[in-house]
């Protein structure tokens, strides 16, 4: 005979290996168990913004990124509503079309020219004795 896991009271007793030989697994016994914490584990966690964020990464001077941490916390806010003010007043002025141009085929100028010292080969120095 199988004895009971609790007392009247409700207290549990220590269990046996026969005890937790004798366990089912939750989706025998209660399928729709499985299923709730599926659900629940869906909503756990901050809810899905709408318009959720996106991260980009750009340089700033130092003494610039040192002001506005120097501000306190939630600055992150404070910059993204001073460029959204920005742009609704029309301050911040778009990219002229040839200075993009031009600074991408810099760029790419820049980067054929590191890529060709990097594989110069190395000329050893002389060191002359006097």
């Amino acid at each position: 005979m199988r004895r009971h896991l609790a007392d009247k009271d409700g207290e549990v007793r220590e269990l046996t290996a026969d005890d937790v030989r004798s366990f089912k697994p939750i989706a025998e016994v209660d399928p729709g168990m499985v299923e709730a914490m599926k659900e629940f584990r869906r909503k756990v966690g901050r809810p899905k913004a709408l318009s959720p964020k996106k991260h980009i990464g750009f340089r700033l001077a130092a003494e610039i990124v040192e002001g506005i941490k120097a501000t306190g916390p939630g600055y992150n806010a404070r910059v993204e509503k001073a460029l959204r003010e920005a742009l609704e007043l029309g301050t911040l002025e778009p990219a002229k079309p040839e200075a993009s141009a031009k600074s991408a085929k810099e760029t790419a100028a820049r980067a054929a020219l590191q890529r060709k010292l990097h594989r110069a080969p190395k000329r050893a120095v002389s060191k002359r004795t006097a």
